[in-house]
């Protein structure tokens, strides 16, 4: 099975992230699980798995904003991001 996810792209960017979910609020990101694209979340000190597919944008530990789209293995990146 092929990572679903590019772990070497985004291990590339300074860490912590932070997530944004569909409908607008930013959560920490604990980490992601590449093969399945499943990532947990830091909601109010509990861990919580959720899908990348829920997500519309991170933002790295340097404040830099990144398209979720960015992060999977196929991504065709743009705007300055490295292309795998």
């Amino acid at each position: 099975m092929n990572d679903l996810l590019d772990m070497e792209y985004i291990n590339s960017l300074p860490q912590p992230f932070l997530g944004r979910q569909l409908g607008g609020w930013w959560w920490p990101v604990h980490d992601f699980e590449v093969q399945t694209g499943l990532m947990r979340i830091d909601v109010c000190g509990l861990l919580q798995v959720t899908d990348i597919g829920e997500f519309t944008a991170f933002r790295d530990g340097a404040g830099i904003e990144h398209d979720a789209e960015d992060f999977y293995s196929d991504a065709i990146r743009t705007k300055g991001a490295a292309n795998a």
